[in-house]
């Protein structure tokens, strides 16, 4: 009597990158390479493709829909930051929201294959809409893919905060080049960000610095999405060169407080209490940090004043998540200060019994002891 022959394993899903950016085919491709290779596999065209992926925000969307009519049987994901539009526009599309997240894209890939377009059009399970943006207007509030549209807080803590108010530094760009920061500051030597398309390289002296071949048109994608795991590594290196072809050098303070601001999408870092009061210790540099709405009034008032984040928003009347992208940049650019505990006013602690903040020198001071030196 011969043994009943196992069931064999299901076949990889074939995914064709039909319509996406250079960023995300890498991030994805390194996904296939290193997690995905039992269940997703790259299609080399649509003639061999079960899903075709697209960016529905990149120009050409409609070219790249078009080359569809030929292939009925490859089924269509795409994601966008308004998910919510598209649904009407493309029934027949599974449509996720932005930024990708690639812990969740094999599931929905695979759910994408087995179903039918007519089932996917009324399954709104499968689609990721982001929380509505308040009904009232917000003057300023004109970047919503960067802000995200996340719902205001009460002003007075009350009910548990929300699990989507925050995001966990780690699993993106910023936490990774702030631990490299760290570990370039402690040993006193320069540390490497590799694994990426590209190496970052961080040097911890005179002035922290990272070097980098990345310009921001491919880094606010990258800092966006959710890196694969063991993706970005952190290697000690002899030396730092910023003299290669298309390098850039960048204060660290600068490329930390962008790729915060570009992972925060309106969230606050995991651990920040939204309302404890806070001040930032010195003025942004906003030549070469990306400023969000109201950037420069939130600066404005918190190198003045200890205030909390829910709190600032309402005095300048301004949406909370503007304010938490400010603060999730302060942040890591190590530019903010935490004050007394939420629910104690600022006037209860004396200013005494504050910890000193470190001065830092303003940009023109800077400037003139540079002008100074090289005479």
């Amino acid at each position: 009597m011969s043994r009943p022959s196992p069931n064999p394993a299901p076949a990889p899903t074939a995914i064709f990158l039909l319509h996406i950016g250079s960023m995300d085919t890498r991030l994805i491709g390194l996904s296939v390479e290193r997690h995905w290779q039992r269940s997703i596999r790259l299609a080399q065209s649509l003639d061999d493709a079960d899903i075709a992926l697209i960016d529905h925000d990149r120009p050409g969307v409609d070219k790249a829909l078009a080359l569809l009519a030929s292939h009925p049987h490859v089924r269509v994901v795409g994601y966008a930051f308004r998910p919510e539009g598209l649904q009407a526009r493309h029934p027949d599309h599974l449509t996720l929201g932005k930024p990708l997240d690639l812990a969740i894209l094999p599931e929905a890939l695979g759910q994408a294959a087995t179903r039918s377009r007519a089932r996917l059009s009324v399954s709104p399970s499968n689609i990721s809409i982001p929380e509505a943006s308040p009904s009232r207007p917000r003057p300023g509030d004109d970047e919503p893919e960067l802000c995200g549209t996340q719902a205001d807080l009460p002003l007075v803590p009350g009910a548990a905060l929300p699990d989507r108010l925050f995001f966990a530094p780690e699993l993106y760009l910023v936490g990774h080049l702030a631990r490299a920061l760290d570990e370039a500051l402690r040993t006193g030597r320069p540390h490497v960000l590799s694994g990426l398309p590209r190496l970052i390289g961080v040097h911890p002296l005179p002035q922290p610095v990272c070097v980098t071949g990345f310009r921001d048109t491919q880094l606010r994608p990258l800092s966006m999405a959710q890196l694969p795991d063991a993706t970005a590594r952190i290697v000690n290196a002899l030396t730092i060169s910023g003299s290669a072809s298309g390098d850039t050098i960048h204060a660290a303070e600068d490329l930390l407080w962008n790729t915060a601001a570009w992972a925060s999408r309106g969230r606050l870092p995991a651990g920040i209490d939204p309302y404890r009061p806070h001040r930032l210790r010195a003025w942004p540099n906003f030549t070469r940090a990306w400023a969000a709405p109201h950037a420069l009034r939130i600066a404005a008032l918190w190198t003045r004043e200890w205030v909390s984040p829910v709190q600032l928003a309402a005095r300048l009347d301004i949406p909370q998540r503007n304010v938490f992208s400010v603060c999730a940049s302060a942040h890591f650019a190590g530019l903010f200060d935490a004050g007394p505990q939420a629910g104690i006013p600022p006037a209860i602690a004396p200013e005494a019994h504050r910890p000193p903040s470190p001065q830092r020198p303003s940009i023109l001071s800077r400037i003139l002891r540079k002008l100074l030196n090289a005479v």
